[in-house]
This record gives C-alpha cells, structure tokens and sequence, in this order.
C-alpha cells in the first residue's frame, strides 16, 4: 500500500493538476495528516543526502552535485534543493542547479537545502592540471639549411596557458626533410615535409614542415663591416638567398670561420670577439655557398656608430595614445611612466611620481615629438633589407636597422646582442604570439631597441617584450599579462591594454 500510494502521488504531481496536487500531498514534505484519497498518512520527509560525498577536482574543473530526499516511507527521491558553497575563493556553486567550479585551491563545504533539511559534502580543489598542448606555428615552412623556432603553449584547467617549449620532447617523422633539437628548433634538410610531434606531462600535438625545392643561390652576412675593441664582441647574421628569391635566417646553422683567429675569433653561433688590432674576415658557409664580412678590431674607443633615435617629449611617457586608450576594468595593469590619451577608458594604474595626462600642451608636444622620432628613425638607411615579411623567432641580432616590406613577427624566443641601436622597420603589421620573449644579451638594452610598424601592432598573451613601438598612425594592442618592462608604447592612434605591466 506504501508503494501504491506513492506511485499515485507521483502521478498526481507530474499531472499538474493543482487542486489535486494539493490534495495528494505534492511538494516538500508532503501532508502531515492523512492522505485524501487513500485515506494513510503521508510520508513526511526525514532526511537530505547530497552526492558525491566527498569528490575532488582539479582547478578550474567542475563537479556536478545531486540532493536525494527521503521519506518516512523509506521511498527516495531526486529533488532540486538551494546550493550554496560555504568557501566560493575555493569552490563556488551554482544555487539552482549544484554545479561546482573549482576556484581555488584547498577544500570547500558544499550545501544543499531543501523544505528544512540541510545536507552537505566536501569538495577537494587540487591545482590546475594540463588539459592540452598546441604547436606554433602550425604548417610553417622552413628552407633548407634554415632554421624555425617552434614553441609549445600548455592550456590548463583552470584556463590559464604556459609556455612548455623548454620542458617538451620533440620528434621529427621524415628527418631526412626536417631534424628538430631537443629545444624545439626545426632545421630544413631536403625537399619534402615531416610531421613534428610535441610532447609534455602526457600530452601530445603536432605541426607540419615543409621543406620547399628552391635551392640555396647565395649567403650575404650582415653587418658587411663591423669594428669592435680588443675583448669586445660582434654578433654576425647569416642570410641565405634561395633560387625562387625568398630568404632565411641561417645563422645558427652556418659553418663559421674567421681568416685570421689571431686577430678575431668567431663562434658557432656567429658571435666574433676580437683579439688583437687588425681585420679579420669572417666567413659563413651552408653547403657550397659562402658569405664574408670584415671585422676591424681596434685599440682605441671608438665613438658610438648610431645615436640613439631623440624621442624627446614622449620620453617620459611609457603609454601615449593620440586617439583613445582602452584598459580593462578591475585588472592590474601598472604603468611606471607618464600615460597620455585624450580619451580613456578605465585609467590604468600609475607609479608613484607619474602623470596621466588627458589634455593640454605637454600631451600634445608628446605627440608632435613622436613624430619627429619616426621621421628620424624612418631616414636611417638600412642594413638588412627584405621583400617579404619575417618572423625574427629563434634569431640573433646585431645592432642595425633591418627593414621589411612584408609583416613582423615573433614566435618564441628572439635575441638581441650586443650594444647599440636596433631598429626594426615593417611596412605591414608588427605581431607576437603568446608566450614570446624579446631577450637582450651582451650588452643590448632595451632603451636603444625601436619597433616602427606602418600597420597596426598585436603583442600576444604572457609575452615579454623590449623596446619602444613608434607607431605613427596605427592601433596598438597590448595581449592579457602582457609584459613590457624596459618598454613605451606609443602611437598617435588607439591604445588597448589587459593586465599589463609596463615600465619605460
């Protein structure tokens, strides 16, 4: 008779008829007298279990919980209860329906209430755990005695991603096309492609090589001419020149020799040092072609070869934006440096002893400044010149002005050697992928590193970058967690940044 009643309360319910339902004795619980129908007391509630007891999850991840309700008839059933987490920076809980997210790390109560009766559950948060792994870039192409920097970007569970290159295994499928070093970085052997497969903690992807059929025509090392003092040091590039007129980078697997080590030395990696005055050629080889440079080695201090490009005015500004500037709300952006744009968003968080200035002459002669910085770095002549675009990942540069008709990009890891100034000139777009980095050896500081794109410039998430961007009249988008430290953004357009740390 129990089960009976039950199943003709049930059916009542589920029915929806009102007056009925009433009668029956639906909803919490039940009717504390008799029911009307069969004429036996309603079963009342006595208890509230919420499933899974005890359950753990990693952070970011979520956990869906159920409260089940008993009865004084020993019937069970599923119901909706009100949920509530009594530690949300640990676990929150959706009320209406009691899915968890993990949001921190440690253990958190989670409640659910339903017609006077409360039951809970612990729910254990562990730290974030990797989810995936990807490969940048995807399908690159890399000629042959070339190199390409790959770099493997982790995506956690909590959502956040870190760049993995350093802790990765790689492995080439056809090495007889394309060999990759433990480090990530993609040499061009022959005609042909390989699969390159990436693997950290468990997880696994891929990209795919492809090695062209030009052949090598020619190598061309950069700077042509270089003097440097007794002890001091001069990093030189290789550039092959290929027979369908494309180039590449191939200092890093260039055969470097110097014609005479008494007077300077030249390492594998295209860095020469100087060891008693005279001159020195310094050649680069990649199978039967060759390319020389002249290295001067002097007893005296030598004045700088380039000034530095005069910024003045916009000097002190470590964000000047001529249009808008864009900062999101509640983030932690801190700028050490004066800020300037007529107009803003949210105003970024400033260093002690700094301005944010929305109007009046200092802003405006930082502006015209900033353009007679252009004008001045734009007039120097150029060292390397290219056609094409380039992606600068994985190379070495010496000071110089390298301009390119073609895009800027930065996938990985880029070095910048030696003391003086470096310009780096693009008629199209200046961009970096997550996780990049701008690193500065031998004496190169980041105030004599200048970027002038025509188009507009997008530095992405978690990336670390040098320098100061000039842009003359195109957006600048600064990536989440973007970090410019010993840098300026500067533009007479639009500035957006997100969680971003910038220090003039």
């Amino acid at each position: 008779m129990k089960s009976l009643k039950r199943y003709t309360q049930t059916l009542v319910c589920s029915v929806g008829l009102l007056a009925v339902a009433l009668l029956a004795g639906c909803g919490g619980g039940g009717d504390q007298g008799r029911d009307p129908i069969l004429g036996l007391p309603a079963a009342t509630l006595v208890s509230l279990a919420v499933t899974p007891p005890a359950p753990g999850i990693a952070l970011g991840a979520t956990q869906q919980f159920n409260a089940n309700a008993t009865f004084s008839d020993g019937s069970t059933q599923a119901v909706v209860a009100a949920w509530s987490s009594a530690t949300p920076a640990v676990a929150t809980v959706a009320a209406a329906t009691g899915l968890a997210t993990g949001t921190g790390v440690g253990s958190a109560v989670i409640s659910a209430a339903y017609n006077g009766k409360t039951a809970s559950a612990t729910l254990t948060v562990t730290p974030a755990v990797l989810l995936s792994i990807a490969v940048t870039p995807q399908a690159p192409t890399v000629q042959i005695a070339a190199t390409r920097q790959l770099a493997v970007v982790g995506t956690y569970s909590d959502n956040t991603t870190l760049d993995l290159t350093a802790s990765s295994t790689f492995v080439s499928a056809t090495p007889a096309s394309a060999t990759v070093s433990t480090g990530g970085l993609v040499s061009g052997v022959a005609l042909g492609t390989s699969v390159i497969t990436a693997t950290s903690n468990g997880k696994s992807a891929a990209t795919t090589v492809t090695v062209p059929a030009a052949t090598l025509t020619s190598i061309a090392v950069t700077p042509a001419a270089a003097t440097v003092l007794i002890g001091g040091q001069q990093q030189f590039v290789a550039t092959a020149t290929y027979s369908d007129n494309s180039t590449a980078f191939v200092t890093g697997s260039a055969t470097w020799t110097s014609a005479s080590p008494s007077i300077a030395t030249i390492a594998g990696s295209g860095m020469a040092t100087g060891v008693a005055a005279g001159t020195a050629t310094i050649t680069a080889t990649v199978g039967a072609k060759s390319g020389s440079a002249a290295l001067t080695v002097s007893a005296i201090v030598l004045p700088p070869v380039a000034l530095p490009v005069p910024l003045g005015g916009a000097a002190s500004f470590a964000v000047l934006a001529g249009t808008s500037l864009t900062n999101n709300a509640g983030g932690t952006t801190l700028i050490t440096g004066d800020v300037g744009s007529p107009s803003q968003t949210t105003d970024p968080t400033l260093a002690a002893g700094y301005t944010n200035y929305k109007s009046g002459a200092i802003l405006s002669g930082a502006l015209a400044d900033l353009q007679t910085a252009i004008s001045n770095a734009n007039g120097r002549s150029c060292d390397v010149s290219f056609a094409g675009g380039v992606d600068l990942g994985g190379q070495t540069f010496a000071p110089g002005v390298y301009c390119y008709a073609g895009a800027i990009n930065i996938t990985g890891t880029m070095t910048l050697s030696g003391p003086g100034v470096y310009i780096f000139r693009t008629a199209l777009t200046l961009n970096s992928t997550a996780n990049s980095i701008v690193a500065l050896s031998n004496g190169a500081t980041a105030a004599n590193v200048n970027w002038l794109p025509v188009g507009p410039t997008t530095l992405g998430a978690n990336s670390v970058f040098k320098g100061t961007i000039l842009g003359q009249s195109a957006a600048i988008t600064v990536g989440d967690n973007t970090t410019l430290l010993s840098g300026r953004v500067l533009t007479a357009a639009a500035v957006t940044l997100r969680n971003n740390q910038i220090t003039k």
